[in-house]
C-alpha cells in the first residue's frame, strides 16, 4: 500500500483548542496536507503540527496518537489523548479489541509503523 492508499484507508484526528476534529473519511491527504487545504498558513499547519495532538485509527482498526513531525508522545498529549479516547471510540466505533498505540517509528512505505508505546486494548479502559 502506498502513502496515499493508507491516507485513504486511515481516519484522522486533531484537537485543536481542545476540540476534536476529524477531517472528511478517504482523504488522501496527511495531516499537514489537510491543514492546508482548510485555509491554514504553512506557520499555522507546522504549529498545529509541532504543538497538538494528532493521530489516525489506522485500517487495521488500531488507534495511534502522537505530536511533531517525527510522531512523538510526551505526558501532556498522553493525558489529553485519554481524556477524549471515549469520544474517538464512540465516534468512530472501535473494536474492544483495538490497539491504542503512542508515538510512531518510521518505518519502510507500505508497511505498518510500530508504537513508539504500546497502551493495550480499548477494552482495558471500560469503554465498551
Amino acid at each position: 500500500m502506498n502513502e496515499k492508499e493508507y491516507h485513504k484507508k486511515r481516519r484522522m484526528f486533531f484537537l485543536i483548542n481542545n476540540e476534536l476534529v476529524l477531517p472528511e473519511s478517504g482523504s488522501d491527504k496527511s495531516h499537514m496536507e489537510w491543514l492546508l487545504s482548510q485555509g491554514k498558513t504553512i506557520n499555522e499547519a507546522k504549529n498545529i503540527i509541532d504543538n497538538n495532538l494528532r493521530g489516525v485509527v489506522n485500517p487495521d482498526g488500531n488507534i495511534r496518537f502522537y505530536i511533531g513531525e517525527n510522531w512523538e508522545i510526551n505526558e501532556e498529549i498522553e493525558k489529553k489523548f485519554f481524556e477524549i479516547l471515549p469520544k474517538i471510540v464512540e465516534i468512530f466505533k472501535i473494536s474492544p479489541e483495538a490497539i491504542i498505540g503512542g508515538g510512531t517509528i518510521k518505518g519502510k512505505i507500505g508497511d505498518f509503523w510500530k508504537a513508539r508505546k504500546e497502551y493495550g486494548k480499548v477494552k482495558d479502559y471500560n469503554l465498551v
